[in-house]
């Protein structure tokens, strides 16, 4: 089964054991969503966890795209991050926040 062409895994990075010696690791996962380019995502960012800190989403994508985040993203506006093929890319987001992307 091939993989879509853009994912965005969401989960709370590091060990909520040792905060201070998180690594860039995906600890506890959240959701998974693959939506076709822009549209916002049906998930969305959860709140701040007391152990496990902050949510992340972690982008990747199988050529070069745009990723925007926010309560009402826009992956066509001028601020977003660029997403390289077949790279992971971390973003803190808000609680509540939503994602959209689009080719590049």
């Amino acid at each position: 089964m091939a993989l879509p062409a853009f994912t965005v895994t969401c989960g709370y990075a590091g060990s909520s054991a040792a905060r201070d010696k998180s690594q860039a690791l995906l600890g506890q996962l959240v959701w998974q969503e693959a939506p076709s380019t822009g549209v916002a995502s049906t998930n969305v960012a959860p709140p701040v966890s007391d152990g496990q800190g902050a949510a992340i989403f972690r982008a990747r994508a199988s050529a070069d795209s745009w990723l925007s985040y926010g309560k009402i993203p826009n992956s066509a506006g001028s601020i977003r991050v660029p997403i390289p093929a077949n790279t992971d890319v971390d973003v803190y987001p808000e609680s509540n926040d939503k994602f959209m992307w689009q080719a590049a």
